[in-house]
């Protein structure tokens, strides 16, 4: 790798990127960050003339760089917080959480889920009083399918609810993935509570959605499936909320999951597009490298608006637009410099993308083929044209595939074996659709696109289509339910690092660095399983209107429940649960009333209302299935140290439970507020 000096802007953004993870995780108030922040500015200042007066700069100014601009981070994140603004919502509704009259429009329409169709919506008055801020929208689907359109405003007279938490451990917080966005609050209800308010907000992404509904309805009038559709809309118009869960499981389980979203790589694909084509630029003047390179990141980002301007193809744009800089400087370094430099401009802007699985797959993506590919690349010289192209396509695939395999397994824990084959295939593939898409778009706009061309853009996506399917179906080489914890992650980037240095330059002490970090990587392994060899416990899961216990003891989960549980409930309680545990499912059991584990004794108390058993003490007792009981009474009787209710129960019964535990003295736990519990 180049020197790191290099790369001035790598320390900066570290500095920056360290800075969001404190301001993320602490509760620095903007005040007291505003004024560390100045007396840092004033003491680099300080050093910065000291170390012009003596000619040479010092390393307290070094310190006071980093320093600095860890303050910037941190203040970035406090100042990027729209709860930080007097105007935004929530200072409001958390005063007052009745119904109210929303005034807001449609921002932008996500992906719909069974029952709901979703949008991220502005909120622009409450109560007729200005405020600012964004919540979910979700609308019940109903027979007439109504899709809204960005930029219409509305009325409604609705209460803003917070949007439930997990309360499963190990499962995906939808609540929280949506706070890295800014999104606290949702409301739900039909179609007809919505009143229209006949005055649209014109945005760059009302004008982005006409364009896209434009050209949509111009294809439409061409032979393509619902399918092509789905794909083509995705692939070149950012929209994939339509494409069916049949394909998005097959590019899922084919390891092209990536190329149905705009990202890194489409752009990265039509820059080399751009590239081709604006080629005779290079020599058409004297600056006709420069007038390409405007070209090509005003054509870019041209596309970036059609594609509705999505977090992920703002991301990938401006990365992209940096690398096209990059690419007309030709230094070694400025590809580097232009992902840095990128990646800084984007935190400032918007410092929770650090958080961001796109954003850090896409970086890392890109920057592992930079660094990776040109290693690979030498270890075999092709002889022909073909072969020399399909080696390189191989090397890129590797490379990007060996730089995000450890950050791959760590949140989806699955590994499908056949991707190189579904990479090397499916990209030449992209590239083709891409360029012809772009052909096709432009003559059905211009009302000259022939039915043979559209006929064989349509075969494209279903070759493309097909095959990716046929790779998806070889389920024997899709590994799933992979353990990888956040130890695995960290060695396993230090055993590819150490081995792709070797690669680069073949050192003894380089071979002993691999061998080193192979060792650290494999005791990680080891120990991690030996930990949870060594787990045992005993949880109550929430479960909607049934009562489920597991017990896990040695790498095993005994189930038990009062009801039958289906395939779906499983995969939705246990998947997650059992990965993160390194386990397996042993059993699935009938629920007892009686639990002895470890020094503890648990009686379950069903719809029955039984509790009077003879010399019975019990230490917890589990109320399911809503029993009628006086509480008061029982805990008298029985005298628990801990009450538990879970989520069989109304929720009437558990308000009317709580105040009489907190009466009692008696610790209460609703798992419909509070989680899952869990006993150690």
């Amino acid at each position: 790798m180049y020197k790191l000096r290099n790369i001035p802007f790598l320390f900066l953004t570290l500095s920056l990127i360290t800075g969001i993870i404190i301001g993320q995780y602490t509760t620095i108030g903007l005040r007291f960050i505003l004024i560390c922040q100045i007396i840092a500015i004033l003491g680099l200042l300080s050093s910065w003339w000291y170390a012009k007066k003596i000619f040479r700069s010092s390393i307290s100014f070094s310190f006071l760089v980093v320093i600095t601009f860890t303050m910037f981070g941190i203040t970035m994140v406090k100042i990027n917080n729209p709860k930080n603004n007097s105007e935004h919502y929530t200072h409001l509704i958390e005063q007052d959480n009745n119904p109210t009259v929303l005034n807001f429009h449609i921002k932008e329409r996500l992906k719909p889920s069974t029952y709901y169709e979703k949008y991220i919506v502005s909120l622009s008055s409450i109560n007729k009083e200005n405020v600012n801020g964004e919540f979910l929208l979700q609308i019940v689907k109903d027979s007439v399918n109504h899709k809204l359109i960005t930029g219409d405003s509305y009325i409604t007279f609705n209460t803003l609810e917070s949007i439930p938490t997990a309360l499963n451990p190990n499962q995906f917080d939808y609540a929280n993935y949506l706070k890295q966005q800014y999104i606290f609050h949702k409301i739900s209800l039909e179609h007809k509570e919505l009143i229209p308010t006949n005055s649209p907000v014109f945005s760059i992404y009302r004008i982005a959605h006409i364009i896209r509904t434009d050209i949509y309805q111009k294809l439409a009038l061409y032979n393509f499936s619902n399918k092509q559709l789905s794909i083509l809309n995705a692939l070149l118009l950012g929209q994939r909320q339509d494409i069916d869960s049949a394909t998005f499981k097959d590019y899922r389980d084919a390891g092209a999951i990536h190329i149905l979203a705009i990202s890194g790589l489409h752009i990265g694909i039509l820059l080399i597009i751009l590239s081709s084509i604006l080629k005779p630029l290079d020599y058409f003047t004297k600056n006709g490298k420069v007038v390409k390179t405007i070209f090509i990141i005003l054509l870019l980002w041209c596309f970036a608006i059609i594609a509705g301007l999505s977090p992920s193809v703002l991301r990938a744009v401006t990365m992209f637009s940096f690398v096209a800089i990059g690419m007309h400087i030709r230094s070694k370094t400025s590809i580097y410099n232009s992902l840095i430099v990128s990646m800084f401009i984007l935190l400032c802007l918007r410092p929770l993308l650090l958080f961001s699985i796109g954003f850090q797959l896409s970086y890392l993506a890109v920057f592992s083929i930079v660094w990776i590919q040109p290693s690979l690349v030498k270890l075999y010289t092709p002889r022909f044209f073909i072969d020399k192209k399909l080696w390189e396509t191989l090397t890129v695939t590797i490379a990007a595939q060996l730089g995000l395999l450890p950050l791959l397994l760590f949140y989806f824990h699955q590994f499908p074996l056949l991707f190189f084959i579904s990479n090397l295939i499916i990209i030449p593939f992209l590239g083709i659709i891409l360029g012809l898409g772009i052909i096709v778009i432009f003559l059905a706009e211009m009302q000259l696109l022939t039915d043979w061309i559209a006929l064989t853009f349509g075969n494209f996506i279903n070759l493309m289509n097909f095959i990716v399917h046929k790779v998806s179906e070889q389920e024997k080489f899709i590994i799933t339910n992979i353990y990888f914890s956040s130890k695995m992650l960290i060695t396993a980037y230090g055993c590819i690092i150490s081995l792709i240095f070797l690669l680069k330059k073949r050192y003894t002490i380089r071979v002993l660095t691999v061998l080193i970090s192979s060792l650290l990587f494999l005791s990680t392994v080891i120990y991690e399983r030996h930990l949870n060899l060594g787990k045992e416990e005993l949880i109550i899961f929430h479960n909607y209107r049934n009562s489920t216990l597991g017990v896990l003891q040695n790498q095993y989960l005994r189930l038990f429940s009062k009801d039958s549980i289906s395939i779906s409930t499983k995969t939705y309680l246990l998947k997650n649960y059992l990965i993160e545990n390194d386990s397996k499912l042993l059993s699935t059991e009938k629920l007892n009333n009686i639990y002895y584990y470890k020094t503890k004794i648990i009686l379950v108390i069903d719809n029955s209302g039984i509790y009077k058993l003879e010399k019975l003490h019990p230490d917890i007792i589990v109320l399911t299935n809503s029993p009628k009981l006086h509480i008061e009474r029982m805990i008298q009787t029985l005298q628990p140290t801990l009450i538990v209710a879970d989520g069989s129960n109304y929720k009437s019964y558990l308000d009317q439970w709580e105040k009489s535990c907190l009466k009692q003295n008696i610790p209460f736990h609703r798992t419909d507020k509070k989680g899952a519990f869990i006993l150690n």
